[in-house]
Parts: structure tokens; sequence; C-alpha cells
């Protein structure tokens, strides 16, 4: 019998990745392909990268079970309610093959044949992930980092100021598009959020296209999306969409949301990417002095660990608290310390 090492099939449709920056429009696109009669993508993945370089390629039986244990377990993936079993893993000698099947399971029981994903912080892993599945396809969506920023500080995960949401983006987007550059055109595909909220039925067509996948006019109106996932009060509402489809005027707020001083400083900061893209920018840029720059950064790791151990707090691990809290300070001098190298 021949076995897999690789995880490529000819005979297996292949697996796509939606990925960009967070509130660019990553949930939108995956809930309109969800549509599609033929593509199945669940909920957000986050442990392809992670968990190939913690365990690699499983080389017995016994450890194909153990990755797949410990996939099977995580919060996100155990959302899935997947239908299998980690001993259903022992005979795969690569983790592409572990994820395959997880995936393809997750797809059948869809009643579906091809698998996708939708993780958006995977931008910044499209050349592991095409080492990992060499017949992947990625499709890339890029948002104005403007609406994106005021999106994502709403949300209480990454970014706790401006000045992070702005430089975030600009190395998410940039790194995708660098490693996307490098791909055949039929592997990486990239579209813009403005385009897909005002021009559906055109980007949509274009991105069945690229997936080589018959247009199904159930692709212009979205699945009902996903409830959060296990995170309480971070839920929010998927942005661009109402009960009947698509809004095409969610695009371009910040113009009116955004005060002088936060547009100049995002243009301070990423302006020359607005520009690169070809999004309106209003010269307001000013550079940014190396001390401005540190505090920023600091206010954004004391807020996040503020908010970590509100979310423990809450979480009902208060008899630890005192080793919590110390763990939590020590990392947070950590943070502070490498803030201000």
């Amino acid at each position: 019998m021949t076995v897999d090492h690789t995880g490529l099939d000819p005979r297996r449709p292949r697996p796509f990745f939606v990925v960009g920056c967070p509130r660019s429009g990553t949930t939108l696109l995956r809930d309109l392909l969800r549509s599609h009669p033929r593509l199945a993508i669940p909920t957000e993945s986050h442990f392809i990268p992670g968990f190939y370089r913690a365990f690699g390629n499983p080389v017995s039986d016994a450890a194909a079970w153990q990755i797949a244990r410990r996939i099977l377990s995580t919060p996100r993936v155990s959302y899935w309610e997947v239908q299998a079993k980690p001993s259903d893993f022992a005979g795969c000698r690569s983790f592409a093959e572990v994820t395959r099947r997880l995936y393809e399971t997750w797809a059948a029981a869809e009643g579906k044949p091809r698998w996708g994903d939708k993780t958006p912080h995977y931008v910044r892993d499209i050349p592991l992930l095409m080492r990992l599945f060499p017949d992947a396809q990625v499709i890339h969506i890029i948002r104005d980092g403007r609406d994106a920023a005021l999106s994502w500080l709403r949300v209480r995960f990454e970014p706790k100021n401006l000045y992070m949401a702005a430089r975030l983006w600009k190395e998410m987007v940039r790194k995708g598009r660098g490693d996307g550059a490098a791909l055949a055109a039929d592997s990486y595909l990239e579209l813009r959020y403005e385009t897909l909220i005002s021009e559906p039925e055109t980007t949509m067509r274009s991105v069945c296209r690229f997936l080589g996948e018959p247009f199904d006019p159930a692709v212009l109106k979205p699945a009902p999306s996903y409830p959060w996932v296990g995170y309480g009060k971070l839920a929010v509402p998927m942005m661009g969409t109402t009960s009947h489809g698509i809004r095409s005027d969610n695009g371009g707020r910040w113009r009116e949301r955004m005060s002088l001083n936060d547009r100049s400083l995002f243009e301070s900061v990423a302006g020359d990417l607005l520009s690169e893209l070809g999004y309106p920018v209003e010269g307001l840029q000013e550079p940014l002095s190396r001390p401005q720059e540190i505090l920023y950064v600091a206010q954004h790791r004391l807020r996040q660990t503020a908010a970590i151990l509100r979310r423990l707090r809450r979480s009902g691990f208060r008899r630890n608290a005192a080793v919590l809290t110390g763990n939590s300070v020590r990392r947070l001098t950590r943070r502070l310390t490498a803030a201000f190298r």
C-alpha cells in the first residue's frame, strides 16, 4: 500500500484559505463561499502553523493519534463537533494529512466535497501553508486600513490603540502581498473588500473562477454566520451584511467616524501603504518620534494585560489568582522591556 506523506492527492479537491488582516471582510467572504453548494468552511481554526511547528510530521500511529487528539481538543476545533476520534488519524504520516482528514470529515458532514479555511492571521503564514498544502489556493482580502482599524478597535482582542491597529494592518497586508506575489496566478488571489460590497456579483464570479468552481447565485447572499465561539462578550455583529444580504454602504466610514488627529496618526504609520493600494490619503502624515512609538506600544501592552486579567477573573480562576497575577506581571514586565528596547 502506498502511504501519502505529503497530503497531496490529485484526486482530492484543492484546499483554499481565506486570509487577511482581521476586520477586513474575511468573515463576509467566508459566509458567501459557504453558500456555494460545493464549499464547506468551518469557524476559524488557529492551530495549523503553531501545531505544525510544535509537533511536525507524525512518524508513527501513536504520534498521529496524539497530534489528532490535541487538535480535536482545542476549544475552537471542538466547537466544530467533528464526528472523528483520534484513532481515525492513526495511519497519517504527515501533519498535512492529519489536517486534510479533519477538514474532509467536516465537509462530508456538511454534504460538500471541498473544504476551505478562514483564519485571518494565516496571512502571516502563507509560505508555510503552501509547504504543507502545495495544491492550496489563497484568497487575500484587503480593506482600507482606517475602516479595518475602526472595526478592530471595537472588539476586545489584539490592538488596544489606533497606532497598533495601523501598524498591525500594515504588517499583515505587506506580508500577505509579498508572499502572495511569489505564488502562481492560480494559487493566489487578492481582492478588495470595497469591491466585494459594491460589485458583489462581479467579484464573486471572479472568486469562483479562481477556485475553478461554477458560479452559483447563492454566493451573493451569505450563509448564516456562526455564533461566536465561546468568548461571551467578545462577540460582535458581522460587518457588511444585513438580513437581506450585503451592505454596499459599509466602506469609507472612516471619513465620518475618525477625528482629524486619528486620521493623521493612521497616515503617519501606514499612509505609504494606503497610497500604494490606491486608497485616498489627505496629506496628514507626520513623523513619529521614537518616544511616541514606545508610549503607544506600552499603552497597548498594558491594556492587553489588563484585558487578560479581567477575562481570567470572569472565567472562574479566582482560586489561582495569586499565581495568575504573578505570571501576568512577569509577562507584562517582559512586554514592557521589549517595548522599550
